[in-house]
C-alpha cells in the first residue's frame, strides 16, 4: 500500500510541474531609442549611433546618487569623443528641470530627457542605472547605482571593446 501512494505522489508531482506555466526569461534590452536632447530642439536617435559603442545611464533628476554619477559621465564622454556615444537619459519630462541639472553640475555630456518609457524598455529598476552597449549595440555590461569609481569601470569596459 505504501508503493501504491508513493507511485500516486510521484505521478502527481509530475503532472503538477509539467502544468506550470513557462518561465519567462529576460531579453536583452533593445537600444531603438529615440529622446529629445535637453537644451536644444534636437532628437537623440540609438540608430544614429550604428558601429559605435554607447554607454547609456539612466537617471532621474530628484536622485542625489544620479547627480553623484554625472561626473563620471561627463569624464567619460570627454575621455571618448568620437569613439563612444555618452548620453544621459532622465526620466523627467520637464526640459527645463533636466537642463537646470546640466548646468548646476556644469555637464557637457548629451542630456535626454522623458525617458520613462526608455527606462522600462531598458529594465531599469533603481537608479542610476547604466548599460554599455557593444559596436553592435548588446549589452555588454550594466551597473546599478553609484560607485567612487565608475569612470574608471567604465573606461575598463569600454577599453575591451576599442581593441
Amino acid at each position: 500500500m505504501k508503493l501504491k501512494n508513493l507511485v500516486f505522489a510521484v505521478c502527481g508531482l509530475v503532472l503538477l510541474a509539467a502544468c506550470e506555466p513557462p518561465v519567462d526569461i529576460p531579453q536583452e534590452p533593445k537600444l531603438d531609442l529615440m529622446l529629445p536632447i535637453a537644451g536644444t530642439e534636437e532628437i537623440w536617435q540609438a540608430a544614429d549611433h550604428q558601429g559605435k559603442p554607447v554607454l547609456i545611464a539612466v537617471m532621474a533628476t530628484w536622485c542625489p546618487w544620479c547627480k553623484r554619477s554625472l561626473g563620471a559621465l561627463d569624464e567619460t564622454s570627454k575621455a571618448y569623443d568620437g569613439k563612444v556615444e555618452v548620453v544621459g537619459v532622465f526620466i523627467d519630462n520637464d526640459p527645463a528641470l533636466v537642463e537646470q541639472v546640466r548646468k548646476d553640475y556644469n555637464i557637457q555630456s548629451k542630456v535626454l530627457y522623458d525617458g520613462n518609457e526608455a527606462a522600462e524598455q531598458l529594465g531599469v529598476q533603481g537608479f542610476p542605472h547604466i548599460i554599455l552597449f557593444d559596436k553592435k549595440h548588446h549589452v555588454v555590461k550594466v551597473w546599478s547605482g553609484y560607485a567612487d569609481n565608475l569612470a574608471e569601470q567604465y573606461a575598463a569596459e569600454i577599453d575591451k571593446l576599442l581593441k
